[in-house]
């Protein structure tokens, strides 16, 4: 504080105080900013083009979302208690099970899912509230509060945890045939049909390229997006996972995105981050659902294989055979593993290279064969505390960086394998 006297008046010293804004709201701005960066950026990397009529607009997302973003992360609306809100999570994720009970009906009631819905959509604004709560409250306990910029004695969580529980758009994904590689991606809208997918992938593919139309689980736009029909633990770590992006967006990794290492390396930070935010969200909000009543679809037979095992094994056959070139002996083993999995109970619509290139960067996943996956589990086991744990590994901007980080912390890289 400081005191002035003004000249030529005898109104007594004038008391200045610092300008001290309300942390959520220095919060929304910055994540505001960011996200205004993000939407250039992606609009760069994804252009429109041939497919315009069926791409999903991430400006119009943001437009038409974010003002009532801002009015929820300032506290407009309800306070729930501990208690109304996990009452309000109950009933949400107990209607998403019924509603998926009801999907996988040999002919389900329209009327009734409409009714269904309709209930739902009602508590959705509490739930997202209680949902961005826990995640932050997580995200707090383990120490991950930090400066604003221009505001360095200001700590507090940020950006913002801001989610939209809704159906994401799919993306349709691109690799060239002889290797598994990224080749482009595209947001397409949400409610496609088969015959929509099979014309988009019909445009796409050539001789060189082949593609595949995919869900997503959630984007790290803001308000971030989430699938709606998912169980209550999947939402709570799709949550974590997409704001453990818009954390790392204002450091080296996430910068880094566009690099050749930079979507393996962030995903599988977040994948690895997200598992973590979630535990202690539970431990702090011990929620029980019942089965049945958590968001799940009724339970099936389970299939007569492991997927984690058969999946890591048709990746590294298929990698095999694109490494000597043959690319249609690739092709067919792909179409025979999608065939076996669908016998056993697993539909997965097509898998081929694009199939692989998209799930490949989430290097945790049995569907990539990439070592940056054990390398950064590595990292974790090493570390075993999250605060620590990002504070590491958001600096790397490569897998050699990944490599000097494992030797730092006294693991030889290359006995980090994938299995």
């Amino acid at each position: 504080m400081k005191r002035f006297r003004l000249a030529g008046l005898d109104a007594g010293p004038v008391e200045l105080h610092p300008w001290q804004p309300p942390l959520v709201l220095l919060s929304t701005t910055a994540a505001a900013t960011f996200t205004l960066a993000l939407t250039i950026t992606l609009s760069l990397v994804l252009g429109r083009g041939a497919l315009a009529e069926y791409e999903y607009s991430i400006a119009r997302w943001q437009a038409d979302h974010l003002a009532g973003s801002i009015f929820s992360l300032l506290g407009v609306g309800e306070e729930l208690t501990e208690e109304d809100g996990e009452e309000r999570l109950r009933e949400y994720f107990r209607l998403t099970s019924l509603i998926r009970a009801e999907l996988q009906a040999e002919s389900p009631d329209r009327a009734l899912l409409e009714a269904l819905t309709n209930e739902r959509a009602l508590y959705e604004n509490d739930v997202e509230r209680v949902i961005e709560g826990y995640v932050t409250n997580a995200a707090e306990e383990a120490g991950l509060r930090r400066p604003l910029p221009l505001f360095g004695k200001v700590e507090v969580l940020w950006p913002a945890v801001d989610i939209e529980l809704t159906n994401p758009p799919r993306v349709l994904v691109r690799s060239p045939r002889n290797e598994i590689r990224p080749k482009g991606y595209t947001l397409l809208q949400p409610d496609l049909t088969l015959d929509e997918i099979e014309l988009i992938e019909g445009q796409t593919d050539n001789e060189d390229t082949v593609s595949v139309v995919l869900p997503i689980g959630g984007l790290a736009v803001y308000p971030a997006i989430i699938r709606e029909d998912r169980s209550y633990y999947s939402v709570l770590r799709t949550a974590s996972h997409e704001w453990v992006h818009f954390y790392l967006a204002f450091y080296p990794l996430g910068l880094a995105y566009n690099t050749p290492d930079g979507p393996t390396l962030n995903e599988t930070v977040a994948n690895v981050a997200e598992r973590e935010i979630a535990r202690i969200a539970r431990e702090l909000h011990p929620v029980e659902l019942p089965e049945g009543g958590d968001g799940r679809a009724p339970a099936r037979e389970p299939p007569q294989l492991v997927f984690q095992i058969e999946m890591r094994d048709l990746r590294l056959q298929v990698d095999a055979l694109l490494a000597e070139g043959r690319v249609e002996e690739a092709e067919a083993l792909m179409e025979e593993g999608r065939l076996h999995f669908m016998e056993h109970g697993i539909f997965i619509r097509k898998i081929n290279q694009a199939y692989f290139a998209f799930y490949g960067s989430y290097a945790t996943l049995p569907q990539s064969s990439d070592p940056i996956g054990p390398k950064v589990e590595r990292v974790w086991e090493e570390t075993g505390d999250l605060r620590l744990f990002l504070s590491l590994v958001r600096e790397l901007q490569s897998e050699a960086d990944l490599d000097a980080l494992l030797v730092r912390l006294g693991v030889d890289p290359s006995t980090v394998t994938v299995e």
